[in-house]
């Protein structure tokens, strides 16, 4: 996998599991799984979290981001991607 990957478009969030269906400029889709980090969120994470701010995320200059200030680097999120499942339950925000 070649560094520089932007991600294109949100297409599904899942609030209870903390998984966001994504697709990269290089045509990849699939699940994010982001409890690791909100499961016991510190910082900027805590903040998303008390203010309802999950469902908020949004791209800027292809990286997943937050109204916070928040920002998760696109490299890491493909090289962690799974193939989504059926989209069904997921719901956009």
């Amino acid at each position: 996998m070649k560094l520089g990957n932007k991600i294109q478009r949100i297409l599904d969030i899942d609030r209870e599991s903390f998984c966001i269906v994504l697709r990269f400029a290089d045509g990849a889709t699939g699940v994010v799984a982001l409890g690791h980090i909100f499961d016991r969120p510190q910082g900027l994470a805590a903040e998303i979290l008390k203010g309802n701010m999950f469902s908020m995320c949004f791209l800027e200059n292809g990286a997943l981001a937050w109204p916070n200030g928040f920002e998760l680097c696109p490299d890491a999120l493909r090289a962690g991607l799974r193939p989504s499942k059926s989209r069904k339950g997921a719901t956009t925000g």
